[in-house]
């Protein structure tokens, strides 16, 4: 049975928080004398450890996907990691309190001793941490944990396992300094320098600290590229039995060590050939590749030994400089920051009054502005209906103007026919006018000679010799 906190540490118990992600209950059977039996064998517990942004997640889910149990209440996605951290929020929430009653935070560079806390306090957080990993893990025989700031304390999570009976199985998780600064910068604008510094704590102290035990060295590039590798050696070095064969889980792994979500990307030519970063961080990250090669690498070990010595000692020298002064800007920023929220607690009732005001103004602006849009609609649409009509009554128009031009048209075109056959007409006229002379003056012609003739027939008969045979003539006819 674990230790839990005393009446007077009561109130330092942390509840599950409201927003943390919920990982669906398992249906448990009805204990029986052969489960009573079990639950008191060694359980296993995966931690995998390492800097923030380094790919922690990304492990801890594909371990998860293997069949290793996650946290009943997990820190949930975001957008700068919307696949999601798996790690467990209410030990994240406390690690921070612990952090922070020693005079440390998550983001501290420098080296942190839980006995900073003092024997009571010490206590207290053993027995919290481990009610909530009994709360968060339950009896499951094998589970997975995750929490970056574990990397800075792993022999006092050591110590607490191996109270509860608990083995414990450590992945290391490697990427390349500069694609986790770059992270860092666009996660929480830190600078490049104490991005670095960061990174080299929380590797260290996690190399350090998991020496001679049961540990794996996995790089996020290298799962990233080919996680099968990866995940086989971490199965044979670390003797797991999954409860999921890795066949079964291949379409979910393949899915989820994709390249779309490896954000940021740098090589290890890149980073030996930067100029900014500081020895101490190519040395560390060398030797963190070459244990992955050779977990038994000697000079690998030498050299991270080498790197910590340096730090440790620089550490109290600049550490000293620079975070207390950042505690007494921070103190000074959150003094400052309630006078503010005290002046405006001062002037709330006047800033409510203001408020409402505008949003008094604002609606009787939106009324108007809807008055307004209702009388343009209401012109627009008299517009319309006007630009509507002069465009039937112009159409209307054109159309008759059109007819009238076609009838223009037509009439000088009859009028230019009635012309043409006028003329014709004249001339035949004139033909028949003159064929009317010609044939009067040829009847006056004829007449005149017929006269002539009559006269000169009046004459013959006139004439003795007519005379004379006037009676032979009457004979004859007799």
């Amino acid at each position: 049975m674990n230790k839990h906190p005393s009446g007077e540490n009561l109130q330092d118990a942390v509840p599950a928080p409201e927003n943390a992600q919920k990982r669906p209950a398992k249906a448990r059977a009805e204990t029986t004398p052969a489960d009573a039996k079990k639950s008191t064998a060694r359980r296993t517990c995966i931690m995998v450890l390492g800097m923030h942004r380094s790919g922690t997640s990304a492990l801890t889910r594909a371990i998860s996907l293997l069949g290793a149990e996650l946290p009943k209440n997990m820190l949930g996605a975001n957008p700068t990691n919307p696949a999601g951290h798996w790690e467990p929020v209410r030990l994240m929430e406390l690690h921070d309190r612990m952090l922070g009653e020693a005079g440390s935070s998550w983001d501290d560079w420098r080296s942190f001793d839980p006995n900073d806390l003092g024997a009571a306090r010490l206590r207290f957080y053993k027995a919290e941490i481990a009610r909530l990993i009994d709360e968060e893990y339950g009896s499951a025989p094998l589970f997975v944990m995750k929490e970056p700031r574990i990397s800075r304390f792993v022999p006092l999570y050591a110590e607490i396992l191996e109270s509860m009976r608990v083995d414990v199985r450590y992945v290391l998780t490697e990427r390349n300094p500069l694609a986790v600064i770059a992270s860092l910068e666009k996660r929480g604008s830190f600078t490049y320098a104490f991005s670095a510094l960061l990174w080299l704590r929380h590797e260290l102290e996690a190399e350090c600290a998991t020496r001679g035990k049961p540990r794996v060295f996995l790089s996020y590039e290298n799962m990233i590229d080919g996680w099968r590798s990866g995940v086989e050696r971490m199965t044979e070095t670390l003797q797991i039995e999954w409860p999921r064969p890795i066949n079964d889980a291949q379409t979910a792994l393949s899915t989820h060590f994709s390249a779309a979500h490896q954000h940021h990307v740098a090589s290890r030519a890149r980073l030996e050939a930067d100029q900014r970063m500081t020895k101490w961080v190519k040395d560390t990250y060398s030797a963190l590749m070459a244990l992955e090669r050779n977990p038994n690498d000697a000079t690998a070990t030498a050299q991270l030994d080498a790197v910590r010595d340096a730090f440790d000692c620089a550490s109290p020298v600049f550490g000293e400089a620079f975070f207390p002064e950042m505690r007494v800007r921070s103190v000074m920023d959150a003094e400052k920051r309630a006078q503010l929220q005290h002046l405006v607690a001062i002037q709330a009732p006047e800033i409510d009054r203001q408020t409402a005001e505008l949003e008094r103004l604002r609606r009787e602006i939106e009324n108007r502005d809807a008055d307004i849009a209702k009388l343009r609609d209401s012109r627009l649409t008299e517009a319309e209906a006007l630009n509507a009509d002069w465009d039937r009554k112009e159409r209307a128009t054109k159309a008759r103007e059109a007819e009238l031009i076609a009838e223009a048209g037509r009439s000088t075109r009859l009028a230019s026919e009635a012309e043409s056959q006028a003329q014709l007409l004249k001339k035949e006229l004139e033909a028949l006018t003159a064929d009317q002379r010609r044939l009067i003056l040829e009847r006056d012609q004829a007449l005149s000679e017929k006269q002539r003739a009559l006269e000169d027939l009046n004459v013959v008969h006139r004439s003795y010799m007519w005379r004379l045979t006037s009676l032979f003539r009457t004979k004859t006819k007799v």
